[in-house]
């Protein structure tokens, strides 16, 4: 496939995510820009929660699930608005024309830098990315199309046989399904570009909706708020090549969705763009959009969200005070701490949150260097990006002088914060502040961006406008002489002076994950061989069939790459006694009749060797000593073989 082939796929996954929401903030009263970055929180919620009542209700998961919950819901929002229109102003004022114009014109740079990065960091449309997690994100979509049961509640054991069911968010899997299901293409290829999609396209709208409730009705911010929004290592680009963690990329641009409801609740919204009543359950939406694409995200949203609340209820409480009604001037702050407090110590004290928090990534740096990391947009390790990270100081700066900046450098200080303990630090005792996030410096170094994106804008804008009021530019045009014009051109000179955007750096720290590069064998999770193997064995393997394995030689990837289920589905050897057993003894068959009795039991007919030597020091690849080469044991019929990779039927068993 090439990336020419690749545009209709690229196209259906942004029709995914945008157009099923739009309906529902259109009939809601939104317009224009706000409206349409508004639409993908609504449609990752709707086909989360679809998924989820499809399965209880017996339906099979299809395009149509989605579709026909999401018309419900437009339905119940227009028969609202239409019950409310006298009572209520039910369609917001629209912003200028001219300002969805240039938010849309400000997209194309943004498509063109962003398409360079995904071509080079990627290689192929349809290229692997070869890491521990994607394993289960393949295997978890691979499941949903073979299976039908797409539930988030169900997600987290694959439907593998005697496991019931586990949760796990999968709002990510889903929409890569209906990808799929549109499409007919393949699991890789539909991940690639829906995670292509949400950093060139999902991630500015949503920025842009974040930024027009801070600064208001600026043409100028839209212009130019979606290249300042790629510009950043950390997101998207960072949450690109590491894990890999598409999940937490579709949560997070869903984030500044939240934000911009809770700027409108707390009464720090520019010209208001959502509305009181409109942000409620937009709130609402977006806390369960990030819930079931990746729960982390909602403590993201809660942490960053908590200085616009608090920093509201202290306005109020000001002019309380200034009235002469003390006693209630601090009712208002004290709440909203006493509050969020609750909250922060339910959480970390709660056991449902036990295994993440004790997640451990081990400090790699002093406290010095990650505050400088962060300073510098330079987290783990990564190029300092110097001219981005100066305009993000000017940003800081200005929040001496405008109120409407302040909560958002409290949030970005939040997120420095817990970067650096994650990164320096990561103790026992530092779990209750970062084991939300798994105590992973790459998740919370991605939320440096929210705040950093109207800190950017922000600047330019303010470096414009008093450029403009310098009186000096006689001779330039009347385009250069407006603020619209002037911050256009700061913002394709901060292009410049970062190299388009770093492009080149964003695209090498996505290229180390993929296929196409230069990988060791110790990297490689399947070979180009073994991909040619596993297609050729497909037709030997019924459709049906279970198959045992030793995921860790590359034939975990069965059952994305060519619908074949393993027993060996995830990189993780599962406590179910039948599983442990067969892959400590299959190879013994023959002789031992437990084997028969579990094999029969999850309908295991056949073994597969792989060629794979994935983290080959990794101990966890030894727990599989039952499923080596059988060679001339007994029980066993050698079906085909390419070197050391061979297809067995089980014989011994009658489940061949």
């Amino acid at each position: 496939m090439t990336w020419l082939d690749a545009v209709p796929l690229a196209l259906v996954c942004a029709a995914w995510l945008i157009l099923p929401g739009l309906p529902v903030t259109y009939l809601a009263g939104l317009r224009g820009i706000t409206a349409v970055g508004v639409a993908p929180a609504v449609t990752v919620a709707v086909t989360g929660v679809s998924a989820v009542a499809a399965n209880k209700l017996g339906i099979g998961w299809s395009v149509w699930v989605p579709l026909v919950s999401v018309l419900g819901l437009a339905v119940l929002v227009g028969l609202g608005a239409l019950l409310l229109r006298r009572r209520f102003q039910v369609v917001r004022p629209a912003d200028p024309r001219g300002l969805l114009v240039a938010a849309l014109l400000g997209l194309v740079p943004v498509l063109v830098i962003g398409s360079v990065i995904l071509v080079k960091g990627m290689g192929r449309p349809e290229e692997l990315a070869q890491t521990f997690d994607t394993v289960f994100h393949y295997n978890a979509v691979g499941y949903i199309l073979d299976s039908g049961n797409a539930s988030s509640l169900t997600l987290g054991t694959l439907g593998l046989p005697g496991l019931g069911g586990s949760f796990y968010p999968g709002a990510w899997h889903d929409l890569v399904s209906l990808a799929v299901l549109s499409t007919g293409a393949g699991i890789p290829a539909a991940s690639n570009l829906m995670a292509g999609v949400l950093a060139v396209v999902v991630w500015p709208l949503s920025c842009m909706v974040l930024v027009r409730q801070v600064i208001g009705r600026s043409v100028a911010a839209m212009a130019c708020t979606g290249v300042v929004s790629i510009a950043f290592s950390t997101f998207p680009w960072g949450l690109l090549g590491f894990g890999v963690l598409w999940p937490n990329t579709l949560g997070m641009t869903v984030a500044p969705i939240g934000i911009a409801a809770v700027l409108s609740l707390s009464g720090l919204a520019t010209d208001d763009a959502l509305g009181k009543a409109r942000a409620w359950p937009l709130l609402g939406i977006s806390y369960v959009a990030a819930g079931l694409a990746h729960p982390n995200v909602v403590f993201s949203m809660t942490g960053i969200g908590f200085f616009a609340v608090l920093t509201g209820a202290l306005r109020r409480s000001i002019g309380l005070y200034r009235e002469g009604r003390r006693a209630r001037a601090f009712v208002g702050p004290v709440v909203v701490v006493v509050l969020f407090g609750a909250v922060w110590w339910w959480a970390a004290h709660a056991s449902v949150f036990e295994p993440i928090r004790r997640s451990y990534w081990p400090p790699f740096e002093s406290p010095a260097q990650a505050v400088g990391e962060a300073l510098l947009n330079a987290q783990n390790n990564r190029t300092a990006l110097w001219a981005l990270s100066a305009v993000v100081l000017v940003g800081i700066v200005l929040a001496k002088r405008y109120r409407a900046l302040r909560w958002v450098v409290a949030g970005h200080a939040l997120s420095i914060f817990l970067f650096v303990v994650a990164a320096s630090m990561n103790r026992p005792d530092t779990a209750k502040f970062t084991g939300f996030w798994y105590n992973d410096s790459y998740r919370l170094a991605a939320m440096l961006p929210i705040t950093g994106v109207p800190l950017v804008v922000a600047a330019l804008l303010w470096a414009a406008t008093k450029t403009t009021e310098w009186g000096k530019l006689p001779r330039l045009g009347g385009l250069l002489r407006s603020v619209t014009g002037l911050t256009v051109v700061l913002a394709a000179l901060l292009v410049v002076a970062t190299k388009g955007l770093y492009f080149g750096a964003h695209a090498e720290s996505i290229k180390s994950i993929y296929a196409g590069a230069r990988r060791s064998a110790d990297s490689t999770l399947v070979s180009d061989r073994e991909l040619a193997f596993f297609q050729r064995i497909k037709d030997k393997i019924p459709a049906d069939a279970m198959v045992a394995n030793n995921p860790w030689d590359g034939t975990v990837m069965m059952p994305s790459l060519i619908g074949r289920k393993t027993i060996g589905a995830q990189l993780l050897l599962d406590s179910n006694p039948a599983y442990t057993y067969l892959a400590q003894h299959l190879v013994d068959v023959a002789r031992d009749p437990q084997v028969c009795r579990y094999a029969k039991q999850l309908g295991v007919g056949y073994l597969v060797i792989g060629d794979g030597t994935f983290w080959s020091a990794d101990g966890r690849r030894l727990q599989y000593p039952g499923t080596i080469d059988p060679g001339r044991r007994p029980g066993f019929q050698l079906l085909d073989s390419d070197g050391p990779m061979k297809l067995f039927r089980i014989t011994a068993c009658g489940t061949g």
